[in-house]
């Protein structure tokens, strides 16, 4: 409820900063296509704050330095070196301070895989064999059990997202799972039995992998693209 009213109120804002700007009532004037840019990246430096996912925000922040580099008198810094100084500062700051789910509490339920509660999450349990998940400007938890498991797509913008895969039987002896990530961090807990292949075309972004797999089982080809986020793959 909280986060659809801030949103919400966020979107009116931002509509009446964009009509008050085309009316020249601000000094500086930026063009139609510069202001919905500037509210989108604003939408991820908020989204990124309370989830603390580090190379959104720096990222997020750099781009508006750029877009800005005149009235904040910082024409001297060419765009490379903002964004050099941005990988710099989100890789240092993705080492000292982990998204703010890390911290959610975890136990074992009676059926033998991990519950996890989150405040404020959205959550979710799939059973179908093929997955499809689009994830946009939310904080989303989703339990996949599935008996004839056959693949999945994952889509997550400007969010955060758990998806645990602890209870789930395959159809085959493999799988794939492609993944579209950007501006987000995204937490995937696999089997320790499966043998994943991972093919993520990583750019300006994060890949962490927790535990170590069995020598045997499963293989599982985990595949797409990482912009401006974090991946992590937890074995459980």
């Amino acid at each position: 409820m909280k986060q659809r009213w801030f949103w919400g109120t966020f979107f009116l804002v931002s509509a009446i900063v964009l009509i008050t700007s085309q009316l020249g009532i601000f000094s500086y004037h930026v063009g139609i296509w510069t202001l919905f840019l500037t509210i989108a990246l604003v939408a991820i430096i908020v989204t990124s704050l309370r989830n603390l996912i580090m190379s959104s925000l720096v990222f997020a922040i750099a781009l508006l330095a750029i877009i800005y580099a005149k009235p904040l008198g910082i024409t001297a810094l060419v765009p490379w070196t903002i964004l050099g100084a941005a990988l710099l500062l989100s890789i240092g700051l993705s080492i000292l301070v982990h998204p703010r789910w890390h911290r959610a509490y975890s136990h074992h339920n009676w059926h033998g895989h991990y519950n996890h509660q989150q405040p404020d999450a959205d959550t979710e349990t799939i059973h179908d064999p093929n997955v499809n998940l689009t994830i946009s400007m939310s904080n989303s938890i989703r339990y996949i059990h599935s008996t004839d498991f056959d693949g999945a797509n994952l889509h997550v913008s400007m969010g955060g997202a758990k998806i645990y895969f602890d209870d789930v039987r395959l159809r085959r002896a493999e799988a794939t799972i492609n993944v579209d990530l950007s501006l987000s961090g995204v937490e995937l807990y696999l089997p320790r039995t499966w043998q994943v292949r991972l093919n993520v075309n990583n750019s300006l972004g994060d890949i962490k992998v927790n535990g170590t797999p069995t020598s045997a089982g499963p293989v599982i080809y985990l595949q797409g693209q990482l912009s401006l986020g974090q991946l992590t793959i937890t074995y459980i």
